[in-house]
């Protein structure tokens, strides 16, 4: 379904399945047949039980409200419950974007299925956080306060936003998962405006679309090239949530509130 995929070579497994199981069986969750498929690449797995995304690890370039909170919400909800003491840092350039996806995790930490793995949940401003009886821990905040930085033995970094992530964010962040076997890094956001700073989403998406992204997946949704900015025929690529969970009302909005290059960019 995706209008780019890049793919680690030298894939010989996965780890959604298992991860998967839990996030049915035992959290509750389902997902669509994309999301099936990210996690099959987000999860990917060399000989030797290594992520193959482990060096550059994982971009997602998506429209607006397509699912991406749900599947890598339960994603990592999983993951902390397989593996004790799991440290996650899930990240957004902006403190609104972070307390919104704060609030969306907390409330997914609720629920029936999930809430009997979840043994505390803190919600004091700068100091979010979703602990679990095993041990594992989801933390939460915005880099333009400098969070993040100096958090030692973090497993799991989720750079939500990423279309506004400098060079910079990314130095006084990436050498926290250092220590770790487990080393997943996403990276998730949405075409950038001009005026952002994106240098590394767009130098991951140029090596990706080049085939030189040897040890990281780039999955990118969007409109054909050359498509007219009026054709329905094309929304089922560009947002993989429409029509089954986003309603045509709702891109209809869109693109008649929006100027044009807004409807491009979050459509």
């Amino acid at each position: 379904q995706a209008k780019h995929l890049s793919v680690p070579i030298d894939i010989t497994s996965t780890g959604w399945p298992a991860v998967r199981k839990t996030c049915v069986e035992k959290l509750g969750a389902d997902f669509d047949p994309w999301q099936d498929g990210a996690g099959r690449v987000i999860l990917a797995k060399r000989d030797d039980g290594t992520l193959a995304a482990m060096i550059d690890g994982v971009g997602m370039s998506l429209p607006r409200q397509v699912g991406k909170t749900h599947l890598i919400g339960f994603t990592v909800f999983a993951l902390c419950v397989n593996i004790p003491v799991l440290l996650v840092i899930w990240t957004a350039h902006h403190s609104a974007t972070s307390g919104e996806t704060f609030l969306a995790m907390q409330g997914m930490a609720q629920r029936e299925k999930v809430a009997p793995h979840v043994s505390q949940v803190f919600k004091g401003s700068g100091d979010e956080e979703i602990r679990f009886h095993n041990g594992s821990r989801i933390l939460f905040g915005a880099r333009e306060r400098g969070f993040g930085r100096g958090i030692p033995g973090v497993d799991v970094l989720i750079f939500d936003e990423a279309q506004i992530l400098s060079d910079k964010a990314m130095s006084n962040m990436l050498a926290t998962l250092n220590t770790s076997q487990f080393g997943l890094q996403l990276y998730i956001g949405t075409p950038p405006k001009p005026e952002d700073n994106s240098e590394t989403f767009k130098r991951m998406r140029r090596e990706a679309l080049a085939g030189t992204l040897l040890d990281g997946a780039w999955i990118e949704f969007g409109a054909d090239a050359d498509a007219k900015d009026d054709d329905r025929s094309q929304w089922r690529k560009m947002n993989p949530s429409y029509p089954k969970r986003t309603p045509q009302q709702s891109l209809m909005r869109l693109k008649r509130k929006l100027t044009l290059a807004d409807w491009r960019r979050e459509g």
